[in-house]
């Protein structure tokens, strides 16, 4: 048989605002805040309710903003614009862009972890949360293998809402030069920068309390720093 049983809900609150092109810049910029629940699995078998947690795909938080500049700079613009022409192919057609993005982390749990304790002194203020120990791994984790139980009934959630990965916090900046040839021709140069400060985003935390890595980042789920150069001819 295939079976579906199950359902997840989801509320968010969207704000977005822009100022449109004019005057040579455009900024536009999103807010996204949301919960995302689900009753998908059951922790102790076929015969036990369903879980009520917070979904893998929970992201509360998400700002993205976007910026367009047309540098004032070369014929036709506010500064400059007397410059002898062949200073302007060199000065003049700039435009910068970039994009910030910012977003929350993902959920993590522990499994079938022994826990006594309060589960709020699991997490750690930022300022204190580090790869080498990314949670509060003395709130109360047994972490001896030999105290480990074979068979029983589960009570800890399969994830805490307050417990999450590393988020997103990146900038993707560009720079274009467009260089006119006449009336029929253009060179475009551009430059990209993705990840242009090389932020680093940390993966998923070791969640096995008898691991010696528990509560370490151990890798990098994001990519470094990349640098595209392209160069277009237009007609």
């Amino acid at each position: 048989t295939t079976q579906y049983d199950g359902y997840s809900w989801y509320h968010a609150l969207q704000v977005r605002t822009e100022r449109r092109f004019a005057s040579g810049w455009t900024v536009t910029a999103n807010y996204l805040w949301s919960k995302n629940m689900e009753a998908i699995s059951r922790l102790n078998g076929p015969h036990s309710p369903l879980e009520y947690v917070v979904s893998d795909q929970d992201r509360p938080h998400r700002v993205v903003v976007s910026a367009i500049w047309e540098l004032p700079f070369g014929k036709g613009k506010s500064y400059l614009s007397d410059m002898p022409a062949v200073a302007d192919k060199f000065f003049g057609g700039w435009q910068v862009q970039g994009i910030y993005t910012a977003q929350s982390g993902q959920a993590i749990g522990f499994g079938n972890a022994l826990f006594i304790g309060d589960i709020h002194d699991i997490t750690l203020p930022k300022s204190e949360r580090k790869p080498e120990r990314w949670f509060n791994t003395d709130a109360g984790f047994e972490r001896a293998s030999n105290r480990q139980l074979g068979n029983n009934y589960r009570l800890m959630p399969s994830r805490f809402n307050d417990v999450r990965t590393d988020g997103i916090n990146s900038f993707d900046l560009s720079a274009l030069k467009n260089t006119r040839i006449g009336e029929r021709f253009n060179v475009q140069f551009r430059g990209e920068f993705l990840n242009a400060f090389n932020h680093t985003l940390f993966a998923t935390p070791n969640t096995t309390p008898t691991s010696s890595a528990f509560g370490q980042v151990t890798a990098q789920r994001g990519y470094p720093r990349r640098i595209q150069l392209g160069l277009k001819f237009l007609f």
